[in-house]
């Protein structure tokens, strides 16, 4: 499985690469992004100057092949590759991700695969059903705020409050606030 992402940590890789020149940090990041797409990146400065768009020198391609480790390539790829052990990792914890993504998807449709053979509605937990004498469910919806001031209704037996009455609120509870 390729995802066409990869999580990207700015901090981290700022700090990462706060040691390379431009144009080291520049390769960097275009060899992970080959990297993820193509388990790994060759073991050859030239291709990989090619690649990164950068005249590599081989002080450059010291410091850049110090963050990937060589794995050898099977019959596919002859060639050494170069992986970096983060990412890999990181490929790791995506491929698991997903996979259980799959399964629970696999799982919801089956269930409502289920829920429609019996009757139901394709929502198990919908409150509709098949009974058209049934009642909907109230669904209460609670939000949070970090503003701790009660908002002032703006509106007093059908009527606009003028400012002078949202004044007068507003200095008998300093907390309220017109919304």
């Amino acid at each position: 499985m390729a995802l066409p992402w990869f999580p990207m940590y700015p901090t981290d890789f700022l700090v990462s690469t706060a040691s390379m020149t431009t144009a080291q940090g520049w390769a960097y990041c275009q060899l992970l992004m080959y990297a993820w797409t193509n388990g790994g990146v060759p073991d050859d400065r030239k291709i990989c100057s090619a690649m990164t768009r950068c005249d590599l020198s081989e002080e450059d391609w010291i410091v850049l092949r110090s963050r990937f480790v060589v794995v050898k390539g099977g019959s596919s790829h002859p060639q050494a590759t170069l992986q970096n052990p983060r990412m890999e990792r990181i490929r790791e914890q995506a491929k698991e991700t997903h996979e259980a993504a799959v399964r629970n998807g696999k799982k919801g449709a089956q269930a409502r695969k289920d829920q429609m053979l019996k009757g139901g509605s394709s929502n198990p937990s919908s409150p509709a059903t098949s009974d058209p004498t049934s009642e909907a469910q109230a669904i209460t919806v609670t939000t949070t705020t970090t503003d701790l001031k009660t908002p002032l209704p703006l509106y007093k037996g059908g009527r606009r409050l003028r400012r002078a009455e949202i004044k007068a609120a507003q200095e008998a509870d300093p907390n309220w606030v017109p919304f």
